[in-house]
């Protein structure tokens, strides 16, 4: 029985310290739901409104409005950097020219319904 609250208290210590690590730039914070009901309310708090070279984004995803998030979320995955093991992710505002430009490709290649798209397959990446 004791396992199960240290259990919960080392994943909001987690938590906590990925919320932190990402305390440079509080102007995109990606809200990760830990519910088990999915998403039961908006990922993005905050989003870019700013133009990322396609160059370092490896996929991305959109997630339509929602009964408890009434804004359309754009979270990109960038590509890793300096030997991590994966990309952190970010969200990129709906509004901007880039944000349209990607909703526009997302319905016309996502006809998988695929939950995330790859980056390569809207636009041509130079090497």
């Amino acid at each position: 029985m004791a396992f199960l609250p240290r259990a919960l208290l080392l994943l909001l210590l987690a938590e906590v310290c990925i919320q932190l690590s990402g305390a440079e730039e509080p102007d995109v914070t990606l809200f990760e739901s830990t519910s088990n009901k999915g998403i039961d309310r908006c990922w993005c708090l905050n989003s870019l409104n700013r133009y990322v070279p396609k160059e370092e984004i490896e996929e991305f995803s959109i997630f339509p409005r929602r009964s408890n998030c009434d804004k359309v979320e754009i979270i990109l995955t960038l590509k890793p950097v300096n030997n991590s093991p994966e990309g952190i992710q970010r969200c990129l505002s709906p509004e901007t020219k880039q944000g349209i430009n990607l909703q526009t490709c997302w319905k016309n290649k996502n006809i998988n319904n695929s939950p995330t798209l790859k980056i390569s397959s809207c636009f041509q990446i130079k090497p």
